[in-house]
């Protein structure tokens, strides 16, 4: 309920920079007359149809709804950075896209991924595109250039912590890695799932102009939230009702995917059983029995309760950040709510 509010300024904002479809005009505002003639067929079949084919299937929102409730919590108006929301929101559509084509994913949000509809080239550029698409923004808005270059730096490491994140994921699952470790895994989801929250509470600390102490204490706080976010997001996939979490139930392990119950898994089963559960990891399978094996002997190791006490324990120092950032307890509060949503969830 607390995202909903927030969920309903981004979607306003989210189709005035992100048409469902282009015309001429939306065009040459955004690169002056065409030098020759602008096909624009192509270009709302194969980037803004499906773009808005995988947003409109919902998604919590939840990293706009950060930034909006940080920017307020430092005593903005949300409104006045709702245009801000859209770089957020837009990337994690884009990097969706494109994970699960590297993934061979097949649902997404409940329906089939957009590369099962569209084909991996349409996915993959419409995904590209959202990488950079929502940065116009920034010509929109009246920001001291000094303000327009932080949030441009910010972009840049934000992406390259993104891609980093993705290459250690794939190089894992690949099995181009002999072993990973805990810290190595947190590292990884730091940057491929903290990074992005990370940096829309670091846009809403720019706008909000606030000491570069607190711009950080809100950074740290998205970044772990988010990052308990994701062990909650691989415990789901596991032990989740698919008709709610909206994925396949085990496509982790069809992936064969290190994730954190995985790595726990493996260092605390014995000898035989870690082997069997590397075994079946390495053979990406979608046998519902196989997969359920795996499970099971996760559930031996105990990996999952231990998955679950990990992202209590981030989303615990998480709040303590928040307690210093924040610390009337009035104008923290919905930031909790969403804490505690986000690592609750049952999708």
């Amino acid at each position: 309920r607390i995202l909903s509010s927030y969920a309903k300024i981004v979607n306003e904002v989210l189709e005035k920079y992100v048409p469902r479809a282009v015309d001429e005009n939306w065009l040459k505002d955004l690169f002056g007359e065409a030098e020759y003639r602008y096909e624009l067929d192509a270009l709302n079949k194969s980037i803004f149809e499906p773009f808005w084919d995988l947003a409109d299937r919902g998604g919590k929102r939840w990293r706009p709804a950060l930034m909006l409730m940080i920017y307020e919590a430092f005593g903005g108006d949300p409104r006045e950075i709702a245009p801000l929301s859209v770089i957020p929101e837009v990337i994690h559509n884009g990097t969706l896209a494109v994970d699960d084509v590297e993934d061979g994913s097949e649902y997404r949000r409940g329906k089939p991924c957009i590369h099962r509809i569209y084909g991996e080239d349409i996915a993959i550029n419409m995904g590209n595109t959202m990488y950079y698409l929502p940065l116009t923004v920034l010509r929109k808005l009246n920001l001291k250039p000094e303000k327009r270059l932080r949030i441009l730096e910010e972009y840049v490491e934000t992406m390259l912590k993104l891609s980093f994140g993705q290459a250690m994921d794939i190089a894992w699952h690949r099995g181009l890695v002999e072993s990973v470790d805990e810290k190595q895994y947190l590292q990884m989801t730091l940057f491929k799932t903290g990074a992005l929250a990370g940096f829309a509470a670091k846009l809403a600390a720019i706008i909000a102009e606030v000491p570069e102490e607190k711009a950080r204490l809100a950074q740290r706080f998205a970044e772990l939230i988010a990052v308990a976010f994701q062990i909650q997001d691989d415990v789901l996939n596991v032990v989740g009702d698919e008709a709610k979490y909206g994925k396949e139930i085990g496509g982790d392990i069809t992936e064969g995917k290190r994730t954190l119950m995985v790595i726990h898994a493996l260092r605390n089963l014995p000898p035989r059983d870690a082997r069997r559960l590397r075994e079946i990891l390495d053979m990406r399978t979608d046998d519902r029995k196989l997969v359920g094996e795996a499970i099971e002997l996760m559930k031996k190791a105990g990996s999952i309760e231990y998955a679950k006490q990990v992202s209590r324990s981030l989303a615990e120092k998480a709040l303590e950040n928040l307690k210093e950032l924040i610390p009337e307890e009035e104008r923290r509060r919905k930031l909790e709510s969403l804490a505690n949503f986000l690592i609750t969830r049952e999708y």
